[in-house]
This record gives C-alpha cells, structure tokens and sequence, in this order.
C-alpha cells in the first residue's frame, strides 16, 4: 500500500514537472530571442503556443460536447557546418475536458506513430486529461550546388494541389487536420540531384518496422513552356506506382493536377488497378478576392460506411484520399483588411449527396499573435433523408515566438 502511494506521488510530481518544461520553454525561447532566433545564429528555436476551444454537436444543444486544447510546437535547428544541419521538432498536445471523457481511450486514439520508431508518448493519459509528446522531426541535411541529401523523420512533400495530393505518396495528409500545419513526416532517406538543365532527380525511401509498409521511389523534375512538370514511380506497400503532375498557368489562372495509378506487383495481370487523380485552378481578382476549385476522382472511393470518422478521424494514403468517388471542392477567400481575412470553401459528393461547410475568419492581432475562427458542417444523405453528420467550431488563439 505505501509502495503504490509512492508511486502514485512520484508520478504526479514528474506529470508537474512536465507541464512546467511545457509551459515554460517558450517563454525561455521568447527571453532568448536574439540569440537562438536570429537568423545568424547557428542555433535556431522557434515555434508556437496554440490554445484552442471546440464545441461539436449533430442537431441540437443537447449533443454539444466542448473540448480544450493547448498545442506547443518546439522547432531545433542547429547548423553544423556550412553545408550540413540537424533538425528536431516536437508536438506537444494537452487534450482535457469533455471531449476526453467522451471518447473511449482517447489517450490511445491520438497516440499514433507508425515510423520506424515509435516517437509518440502519452505522459499523461487519463479519463478526463491527456498530454501527448511526438517527434515528427528528426534529420541531418547535408547539400552543395548539385546533391541535397536528408536522412531522418522529414516531410517529402510531392504533392501540387492545396487540397487533395495523389503524388504525395510518403506522407498524405488529411484536409480536414487544418491544426496541423507541418503535416505528418516520414522516417526516410531522400538524395536530390540538381542536373545542370536545372532539371532535378529525387530518390526517397520510406521506412517502416513493419516490412510491407515501406514505400520506394524515383522522381524527375522539370519545366516545360513554364510548366512545373514531374514524372515518377516506385513500390508503394504492395503496389507498383506511376504518377505524373504539373502546376503552371494558362493566362491568369493557376492550373494544377496530379496522376497516381496503382497496381499491385503480386498476380499482376490478374489483379485491379486503382486511379486517383486530381485537377485545380486558382485564380486572384479585384478587391482581393481569390478563388479555387478543385476535382478528385478516386477509384476506390465506395461512399461513407461507417459515418464522419471516414472524413475527419483517418489517416489517409495516395491511394484513397477520399471515400468518394467523386469529389469536388470550391473555395472563396478575401482580405477585408491587412489584419483580418474570411474564407468559405465547401466540398461535395454529387454520387453520394454529401455536403461539406468549411466557413472561417482569421484576425492577425500583432505580429505574432493570430486569433482563428473556423467551422467545420457535414451533412449526407441517408436512405433519402439528408441529415447532420456532424458540427464543429474551433476558436483558436496563437502565438508564435
């Protein structure tokens, strides 16, 4: 009995000391700001302090579940050499009140790492509170005029488009995560070479302790008539992949698209291949207004199955980057003033009339201090009755140092 007391003090003394490194590193790193901040500076630390507040609800008052999140992101970067640095950069998550008592091990839903080594960890996972720690960087760079080579968790980034990615093969990323700016990383090896036509030829490889998971391939780049243009293909788990993507102009429109077909390597004549593609054109008006669409045709996509968890609560791959077969996005943004900007974006399933309400207003209240309010509304149709999947609204205050 005084052996588990022990204990059970020992950890909440080391779940305080935690919580005080948490809190107190950006404000150490602020203090220090001219000396690991400055550019010069062969030691950089920055980041951010996020705390945001959410309500989700179906239909009406008597589902709304509020949740609390403080987010703090540590960036490292030290320059070794002139040619050679090293960077890590942590995500520290801290999840309390109801939403955490709601969700069955919540603790266990958000403490997901599937690289090469297991860098997440729940330093508190209880019923009503829950702080996650994971690295989702860690690499040493080393680059001259012809090779960029990285070694370590980074983000390989092939993906055009702003909102679906079918090249992006390494690591896709989930649209709706909009509090998760970085993206996911890879744990990887990627060799850039920079041939003298200003052409480049990308190598990466995607490792994984699972053997099956890994993910190869081989990329060229190029520009052509000012299109960015790019050519690859590779293993993807246990599919061969071939992709292309472009991203240029066509007068004063932004033109983008991205191809990967998929085919598994084992009993290949006899086996399915599966498409994804994407295309999407931007465009800048008057009164500082900008516009996007954007289409993705997925193969595989057979609608939703089992509700809004398919949309929001995924971790997607280039293969099935929706769960519609066609999906079609459109968004309408302006700048009401150089402090504050609006935007609505919607996406829609025709096939499986699903409907998608992305509204948010965002406010820079000094220069590194942002205020967000983003809104997130889906709704389908189900056996002819088209209701409310789900509502959330976000309110998010930041600061960045």
């Amino acid at each position: 009995m005084y052996s588990a007391e022990k204990h059970k003090i020992r950890l909440c003394f080391n779940y305080k000391i935690f919580l005080l490194i948490f809190l107190l590193v950006p404000l150490f790193c602020y203090s220090q700001d001219s000396i690991l901040s400055n550019k010069n500076s062969k030691i950089q630390v920055h980041g951010y302090l996020k705390d945001m507040q959410s309500v989700s609800f179906t239909n009406n008052a008597k589902s709304l579940i509020t949740g609390n999140l403080i987010h703090n992101r540590i960036n490292f970067r030290w320059d070794v050499l002139n040619n050679v640095y090293v960077r890590v950069e942590a995500r520290n998550r801290l999840f309390y009140g109801e939403q955490v008592k709601s969700t069955y091990q919540f603790g266990k839903y958000i403490d997901v790492d599937n690289g090469l080594t297991d860098l997440s960890y729940n330093v508190i996972d209880d019923t009503s509170i829950v702080l996650n720690t994971i690295i989702d960087r860690a690499l040493i760079n080393w680059y001259n005029d012809k090779f960029d080579i990285t070694i370590g968790r980074q983000r390989i980034n092939w993906g055009v488009n702003l909102v679906w990615n079918p090249n992006d093969i390494f690591n896709a990323f989930n649209y709706f995560d909009f509090d998760y700016e970085e993206r996911p990383g890879s744990d990887a090896i990627r060799i850039q070479y920079n041939t003298p036509d200003f052409s480049t030829i990308e190598f990466a490889c995607k490792f994984s302790n699972k053997g099956k998971d890994q993910v190869v391939a081989m990329m060229y780049k190029t520009n052509f008539k000012k299109f960015d243009l790019q050519n690859f293909a590779g293993i993807y788990f246990d599919d061969i992949v071939v992709g292309t993507g472009w991203a240029g102009n066509i007068k004063n429109t932004g033109f983008k698209g991205e191809v990967s077909l998929f085919k598994p390597y084992k009993n290949f004549e006899t086996s399915s291949e599966v498409l994804s593609a994407s295309v999407s054109f931007d465009r800048s008006f008057k009164n500082n207004y900008f516009g996007m669409v954007s289409y993705l045709y997925g193969s595989e996509g057979k609608g939703l199955q089992t509700g809004i968890n398919e949309l929001t609560g995924v971790i997607l791959s280039a293969k099935k980057l929706s769960p519609f077969e066609h999906s079609f996005f459109i968004q309408v943004s302006k700048s009401i003033n150089p402090l504050v900007s609006g935007s609505f974006a919607s996406i829609f399933s025709p096939k499986n009339n699903t409907l998608i309400l992305l509204p948010s207003l965002a406010v820079s209240v000094s220069n590194n201090w942002d205020l967000a309010l983003i809104a997130q509304s889906f709704f389908s149709d189900s056996n002819g009755t088209f209701r409310t999947l789900g509502n959330g609204i976000y309110l998010r205050l930041r600061w960045s140092y």
